[in-house]
């Protein structure tokens, strides 16, 4: 009898937004796009036919504002609702434990399940 297959580890993109850096399990993950430029008004972005709107983490963790640059990127995100996460950097792809925060570079990095 062949013993069953090992389950392989759960994979996350490492994000950074300012100086916080987070975990995003690839099965939230829907695309990585350039920054583009957004619109003045409630940030929104159209791609590839529809219209989502641009989350920015910043005031939410206490990190201050900062205009849309060229380096960044949008995550598309699989929440109960799609929206495009506006971050500084994005990679790159880390095995994850459920449940645990990951260690990088000595420090805990949140994994947001």
């Amino acid at each position: 009898m062949t013993p069953p297959a090992a389950t392989p580890a759960p994979q996350a993109l490492l994000l950074r937004v300012g100086q916080a850096r987070f975990l995003l399990p690839l099965d939230r993950v829907e695309r990585l796009y350039p920054m583009v430029h957004l619109p003045p008004g409630p940030p929104r972005v159209h791609l590839r036919g529809e219209t989502l709107p641009v989350l920015d983490p910043r005031p939410d963790w206490g990190q201050p504002p900062a205009p849309p640059d060229a380096s960044q990127r949008l995550v598309v995100v699989r929440t109960p609702d799609r929206a495009a996460w506006w971050v500084d950097e994005a990679g790159p792809i880390l095995p994850v434990t459920p449940d645990h925060p990951a260690v990088l570079d000595g420090q805990a990095v949140s994994v947001l399940w």
